[in-house]
């Protein structure tokens, strides 16, 4: 029976060991909207919740960055001069919190980019977190480009413009895991068909002569 109490007691401790001991805050996935030639900075941080010493594991999963871009990637450890494919932090002791931070610079070119990594704590290497980042430029700021833009109004199982007049514009949502699907516009009824899209939210973009436009809603799918 002692022997029995202790197998159970050295489980409980193993299992309480393997507990994350963080998270991400705040949380896994950011979007930022800016200007060409105008630098953001985007930085989700492992908020230590326990009193072991952590260590991350990062690697790129994908980069997907219209032409010209700039960007790069920082731990706690380093300040990269690119995206490059992956380190390990210096130990988080308790008290202190982890962080991967992204330095990106559009130039030239407007549009969507995604960021991203892979992250696990070096004694937890089957607790996989995908973090994300989502960039937006353009060439006008966020209240100008509202100043020139429409607005899409959700109804059903698809979105009515509501603005200037597209021409043969590009639509994307744009999920909260970085992934994009691209929507139909018709031009006619000045609507965008989400059919293919499952309930959750989405950021819309919209991009069409050289303007680009975003909106984020919350989909449920229509009986």
């Amino acid at each position: 029976m002692l022997a029995l109490r202790i197998s159970i007691f050295t489980i409980l401790i193993s299992l309480s060991g393997n507990a994350q001991g963080y998270y991400h805050s705040p949380n896994d996935t950011l979007w930022a909207s800016t200007v060409l030639d105008q630098q953001v900075t985007m930085n989700i941080t492992q908020v230590h919740t326990s009193n072991d010493t952590l260590q991350f594991v990062w690697q790129k999963l994908l980069v997907d960055l219209p032409f010209g871009w700039d960007a790069t990637i920082c731990d706690n450890s380093n300040c990269n001069l690119a995206l490059i494919d992956g380190d390990t932090t210096l130990p988080v002791l308790p008290g202190d919190d982890g962080l991967l931070l992204i330095h990106c610079t559009p130039h030239i070119t407007t549009g969507v980019g995604i960021i991203q990594y892979t992250m696990f704590e070096i004694n937890q290497p089957t607790q996989l977190d995908t973090l994300t980042w989502i960039i937006e430029a353009n060439e006008l700021s966020l209240d100008e480009k509202f100043n020139v833009s429409g607005e899409l109004f959700l109804t059903k199982d698809c979105l009515i413009w509501l603005g200037e007049e597209l021409m043969h514009p590009t639509v994307n949502a744009l999920c909260m895991n970085g992934s994009k699907v691209e929507l139909i516009y018709n031009e006619a009824l000045n609507e965008i068909s989400l059919k293919k899209l499952k309930p959750g939210f989405y950021w819309i973009t919209i991009e069409d002569k050289g303007k680009n436009y975003y909106q984020k809603i919350y989909y449920v799918e229509q009986n």
